[in-house]
């Protein structure tokens, strides 16, 4: 037994510094994931809250995005924002491409915190060439929550 409890502590012990020396080293494993919103800034993505999101909708350059399932945008969304499903990207990107220029200011959101659609849609529409991406985590969740106006 005493040899048991010797090898849970060696164990533990190697284990504590094997990540330690992993952490420190620039090149390491990463062993947890950043926040959402971090990895969206890392990526060139701004992410917002509601009342960024307001703000934004005053300027009718700014193009609101649903990354939503289509049957989820028919239900309700932000007032003014057109329906882009993320799993539809491959589908849709030429027609976007071809009716909203790439220096367009976008702004992306889906249901909320959880849903990573709108955060996927982002980071493609940035590879597709699209400049300017404000991410609205929150989504739409967040959106009904504070009883803000919808359209359906």
């Amino acid at each position: 037994m005493k040899n048991v409890f010797r090898a849970g502590i060696l164990l533990a012990v190697s284990l504590v510094l094997a990540l330690g020396y992993n952490a420190l080293r620039a090149d390491g494993i990463k062993v947890l994931r950043p926040p959402a919103d971090e990895l969206v800034r890392q990526a060139g993505i701004v992410p917002v809250d509601r009342d960024t999101v307001k703000i934004l909708m005053q300027d009718k350059n700014v193009l609101v995005v649903d990354a939503r399932p289509d049957n989820a945008y028919v239900r309700g969304r932000i007032p003014g924002a057109i329906n882009f499903p993320e799993e539809d990207f491959d589908q849709r990107i030429k027609s976007f491409k071809d009716s909203v220029p790439l220096d367009r200011p976008l702004l992306t959101y889906c249901s909320g915190v959880e849903c990573q659609a709108s955060e996927l849609l982002s980071k493609e529409l940035l590879k597709a060439g699209y400049k300017y991406i404000r991410w609205y985590q929150g989504g739409w969740y967040d959106w009904t929550q504070a009883k803000e106006r919808i359209e359906k």
